[in-house]
């Protein structure tokens, strides 16, 4: 009886400690999703709009030629899958305003896909507004650190 409440134990523990490793590494997947997947695409399309003021002038960010303009539409590709990504039930965790904020990237990336590809700088830098909000909207509820 004492070899069964002992393996009993022993299977107890490790359940606990897996389910408690299985938390830090979806943490760790979700940092890594977002440092080296969505982070970057935004930084396409952030870095691609409005201007640089210096004393020799006023320089604008949007692309020049069409490469330019492909890595922002490459950036808008991965912010609509992005959406995907994020609303997956091991990432989700079944959190609906996690979902809700999630589901804003799609609708954005496409508007910022169109802009790219019809080169409308003026739109692409209002996208651009747009996708900063719903990121800082999900930060003040998620990022707690």
């Amino acid at each position: 009886m004492n070899l069964l409440r002992d393996l009993l134990i022993c299977i107890s523990l490790a359940f606990l400690s897996f389910n408690s490793f299985s938390g830090e590494e979806h943490d760790h997947d979700m940092h890594d999703l977002m440092a080296h997947l969505l982070t970057p695409a935004s930084e396409k399309i952030w870095e691609s709009t409005g201007f640089v003021i210096t004393e020799e002038g006023e320089f604008s960010l949007e692309p020049t030629d069409q490469e330019g303009w492909d890595e922002v539409i490459f950036g808008a590709q991965v912010i609509i899958e992005s959406s995907y990504l994020l609303t997956r039930p091991e990432r989700s965790l079944g959190r609906q305003d996690w979902i809700a904020f999630s589901n804003l990237l799609q609708p954005i990336g496409k508007r910022a896909f169109e802009a790219a590809e019809n080169k409308d700088a003026e739109l692409l830098f209002k996208v651009g507004a747009d996708l900063y909000q719903a990121c800082v909207a999900c930060h003040n509820v998620y990022m707690t650190e």
